[in-house]
C-alpha cells in the first residue's frame, strides 16, 4: 500500500482552466438553446420537411440537436477565450 501525504488540491494550469471553462459554458448555452429550439420545432417534423431518407427518432433528434448546439457554442466560447487571452494588457497599451 502506498502512503503519500495529501498535499491539497492540485491547481489546474491556465490552459486546463480555459478548456474546462469553455466546455462548461458551452454545455450550459447548448442546453438552453436546445430547450428553446425544440420547444418550437419537433425533430421528426424537421426531418420530414427536409425530404431525406433518414429514419431518426424523436430522442435521437434531440441528441443530435443538442450536440450541434454544443459544438457551435464551444466554438464561440473558444474564440471568446482566445480573444480575451491574447488581448494586450491595459498597462502595456499606455506606454
Amino acid at each position: 500500500m502506498i502512503h503519500e501525504k495529501y498535499r491539497g488540491a492540485r491547481k489546474w494550469s491556465r490552459n486546463k482552466q480555459a478548456v474546462a471553462t469553455v466546455i462548461w459554458i458551452s454545455f450550459l448555452a447548448a442546453s438552453v438553446a436546445t430547450m428553446l429550439f425544440f420547444a418550437v420545432f419537433d425533430p421528426t417534423e424537421l426531418i420530414a420537411t427536409l425530404n431525406v431518407d433518414i429514419d431518426i427518432g424523436r430522442q435521437s433528434g434531440y441528441a443530435v440537436g443538442f450536440f450541434f448546439f454544443w459544438i457551435v457554442s464551444a466554438g464561440c466560447s473558444a474564440v471568446t477565450a482566445w480573444l480575451v487571452r491574447t488581448a494586450p494588457k491595459r498597462d502595456q497599451s499606455r506606454q
